[in-house]
C-alpha cells in the first residue's frame, strides 16, 4: 500500500488586475503539526465510482458515501492524518491512500475525484467569511474530462478564469444575495453549464464544486456548499 504526503493544490489569497488566478500546483496544503484539533469532511466527486467507505488514521469514519455526498465535520487530532478510500465493504484493499498535515483549529475538505480506474485527492482548508454581514464565494475543479474552465456570471464578467482539474481558488467577496453561475470552456464564450440560482447567506463562504463530465453521464453540475462562521475547534 503506497502512502505518501500529498500537496494539494491549495490556493492562496491573491488578485491579479481584473482576473481571479488560481496559484501553482506546489503550493503546500499543510504547515505544521501542532498536536491539537482538526475538522474534516469528505466529498464524493468521482463519477462511476461505487460508494465509498473511508477511514481517517485506521477508523471507519465515513460510511457508504454517495456520488457528490458531501459529510459532515468530523474532529480528529491535528497533524499527521492518513486517509484510506475503500469501496463499500472494504474488498480488495484501498483505493486510495493519501496523507497530509492539517493545522490545528482549521476545516478541512477532502474531496475524492478522477474515475474509479484512478481516484484523485484535493484537499482544501474552509475559511469563514471575513465578517458576519459579508459573503464570499470559491470554485473547485472536480470535473475529469473537462478542460480548464472558467467559472462566470450567467451572461457576464469571468469570476475565476483558466481553473484547471483538480484546482482550488481563492475565496472573493461578494455582494449579491443570489447568483447565476455558468462554466466555460477557459477563454472561451462556449457555455457548458447553467448552473441553477445560488443563494449566498451573510456570515457565509460558498465552495462551487464543478462536478461530472462534460461528454458522458453523469452530466456537468455545480454543487454549492456554504461554510458557517463558527468558533475553530479548541
Amino acid at each position: 500500500m503506497f502512502s505518501a504526503v500529498h500537496n494539494a493544490r491549495y490556493m492562496a489569497e491573491g488578485f491579479q488586475g481584473s482576473r481571479y488566478d488560481v496559484l501553482p500546483a506546489e503550493a503546500p496544503f499543510y504547515f505544521r503539526n501542532s498536536g491539537k484539533a482538526v475538522m474534516i469532511r469528505l466529498l464524493h466527486a468521482a463519477p462511476h465510482t461505487d460508494n465509498l467507505d473511508v477511514f481517517v488514521n485506521g477508523i471507519s469514519v465515513f460510511r457508504n458515501v454517495s456520488y457528490t455526498d458531501l459529510s459532515s465535520y468530523v474532529r480528529f487530532p491535528a497533524g499527521r492524518i492518513q486517509i484510506d478510500v475503500f469501496r463499500r465493504g472494504w474488498a480488495n484493499g484501498p483505493l486510495l491512500t493519501v496523507q497530509y498535515h492539517l493545522i490545528h483549529g482549521r476545516y478541512c475538505t477532502v474531496a475524492v475525484t478522477g474515475t474509479a480506474a484512478k481516484l484523485v485527492p484535493v484537499g482544501m482548508y474552509d475559511q469563514p467569511a471575513a465578517d458576519p454581514e459579508s459573503r464570499s464565494i470559491r470554485c473547485v475543479h472536480l470535473s475529469p474530462d473537462s478542460p480548464a474552465l472558467d467559472f462566470a456570471v450567467q451572461n457576464g464578467p469571468v469570476l475565476f478564469s483558466g481553473v484547471p482539474f483538480q484546482s482550488v481558488t481563492r475565496y472573493i467577496p461578494v455582494r449579491s444575495q443570489k447568483m447565476d453561475v455558468e462554466l466555460r470552456g477557459a477563454g472561451s464564450t462556449a457555455v457548458l453549464l447553467k448552473a441553477p440560482r445560488i443563494t449566498l447567506h451573510a456570515g457565509e463562504s460558498t465552495t462551487l464544486y464543478g462536478l461530472g463530465f462534460v461528454n458522458g453521464s453523469p452530466s456537468l453540475e455545480i454543487k454549492a456548499a456554504p461554510f458557517p462562521v463558527k468558533a475553530p475547534p479548541s
